[in-house]
């Protein structure tokens, strides 16, 4: 069977196969774990989100599209929260997506036993991406475990904010890059790499 002979099929249908293949290899899924998964392409306005709300980790993401537009999003909940989101647009694209993590320490005073006990905040992560695209590509990976991985790739025309924080006992982290006009980005962000007691 022979595709017609338009723009969106031959190579570029070729890699929409391809990139759906990947999703489905490299996102794990757990037998007990929640999925959502969606594909769109659309020549008019797309509004996509989902969000996890627990009592460690949060995932947060908002993508619209208001032109020529595929998105792709696929959101893995289980022992891990994974999430992939692509979005490839002829025109306006919109981004807001945020990633955290939360752990509490409960520790008492060395010097006295009887001292009431203190909450101390351990590991506290917190990554955010925001966009506004006058057109372009935009795919971002997130993994939220024992520690959490961010990565984003971004080719286009527009206002790109990456935010990332990182608060442990004693030590902080923060890192920020604002960006606008013509952009090529790549950034990958890894928080908790070793284990925490």
């Amino acid at each position: 069977m022979n595709w017609p002979d338009t723009p969106f099929f031959g190579d570029r249908m070729n890699k929409v196969l391809v990139t759906l293949g990947v999703l489905f290899l490299v996102i794990p899924c757990g037998l007990t774990a929640d999925a959502i998964s969606s594909s769109i392409v659309c020549s008019g306005a797309t509004w996509v989100s989902s969000s996890v709300i627990s009592d460690a980790r949060s995932y947060a993401t908002s993508l619209f599209t208001s032109d020529l537009a595929v998105v792709n999003r696929t959101l893995n909940i289980g022992e891990a929260i994974t999430a992939l989101v692509s979005g490839r647009s002829t025109g306006p694209m919109g981004i807001d997506e945020y990633t955290g993590q939360g752990y509490n320490q409960t520790t008492r005073d060395p010097a006295c036993l009887f001292t009431d006990l203190n909450q101390k905040p351990g590991r506290q992560d917190d990554i955010s991406t925001h966009g506004l695209f006058i057109s372009g590509d935009y795919l971002s990976h997130r993994i939220l475990s024992d520690k959490t991985v961010a990565g984003s790739v971004v080719n286009g025309s527009g206002i790109l904010l990456l935010k990332a924080h990182s608060d442990d006992e004693n030590r902080t982290v923060s890192h920020a890059s604002d960006i606008a006009g013509s952009m090529n980005v790549t950034e990958e962000i890894v928080f908790g790499e070793e284990a925490y007691d």
